[in-house]
């Protein structure tokens, strides 16, 4: 009888203990993640947001010249789902931990480093940094808690921004967003069925003509979109296909025509055909 409450006993001890250690309690550097996405190109950030709490954070609790985790508990990581420029230097697609060295009236260094496991700095190895690239701080407005962000967003870039009390850095992210979506309009097309084809196909024209490229390719994609099923905005986009391949008089036709089955199908319909203005606007255009 002793001994089964001794095992008893134990087990008990050991439940409570993996209790204990499973318990979430609330971080005074609570976890983060931010997404945005770039042209065609995810990046996240997930991270530890440290606050400042009436401390001086520069020079004291950040010192200067010194290795930072850039957060707080496990280190920052950087996730891009595609090969990006930051700052103009080349970064291949995958996940990376984010350090920063912080510095006194001059650049910081920032590091982007392979080992992406370690707590604070303990695992950071300089000969592991895959990506190592120096930036200006600027001041800025007061930030409380140490935060991340995306700002001067286009179609082929964004700034990661990071901002902690009143200094803040900002990285240049550059995406190659054609590659990818000509490589996405390649796939489409090899996978095509009779159930997409018009949608695939006008979608494919669409961007030929937004970028002026592939504009043969894009008058034979209409031309089949059109073909498997015929629709007002079918023919704007042949529109501004011929529009990019220089054939105006062509263009002027197709954006007539587009007019014509937009109001019939209005008229089917009884409601107004709300896009004759903007028809009107770019055969005005291509004249």
């Amino acid at each position: 009888m002793r001994k089964i409450n001794v095992i008893a006993l134990m087990l008990m001890v050991v439940f409570t203990t993996t209790n204990v250690i499973a318990q979430e309690l609330p971080q005074p550097s609570p976890a983060a993640k931010v997404e945005q996405r770039i042209g065609l190109t995810d990046v996240t950030v997930e991270y530890s947001r440290p606050s400042v709490k009436n401390r001086t954070i520069w020079g004291e609790l950040v010192p200067f010249d010194v290795i930072w985790r850039t957060g707080a508990n496990a280190n920052t990581l950087v996730t891009f789902s595609d090969d990006v420029k930051v700052n103009g230097k080349a970064l291949k697609a995958g996940t990376y931990s984010f350090f920063t060295i912080p510095a006194k009236g001059a650049d910081w260094k920032v590091m982007f480093n392979s080992v992406i496991d370690g707590w604070g700095e303990g695992k950071y190895k300089k000969e592991n940094d895959v990506l190592t690239l120096s930036t200006k701080p600027i001041k800025g407005m007061y930030q409380e808690s140490l935060r991340f962000s995306f700002e001067k967003l286009t179609g082929t870039s964004g700034n990661l921004v990071l901002a902690w009390d009143i200094i803040a850095i900002s990285l240049k992210i550059e995406v190659d967003v054609d590659t990818k979506a000509w490589a996405n309009i390649d796939k489409a097309i090899a996978e095509i069925t009779d159930e997409n084809k018009a949608g695939v196909y006008r979608n494919a024209a669409k961007h030929s003509a937004s970028t002026g490229k592939r504009l043969e390719e894009g008058l034979k994609w209409i031309d089949a979109s059109i073909e498997a099923k015929s629709s007002w905005y079918s023919y704007w986009v042949k529109a501004d296909v011929q529009h990019a391949a220089g054939d105006n008089a062509g263009a002027i036709k197709s954006a007539n025509k587009a007019i014509e089955l937009g109001e019939a199908g209005a008229k089917e319909s009884g409601k107004p055909f709300g896009y004759k203005d903007r028809l009107e606007k770019a055969i005005t255009d291509y004249k």
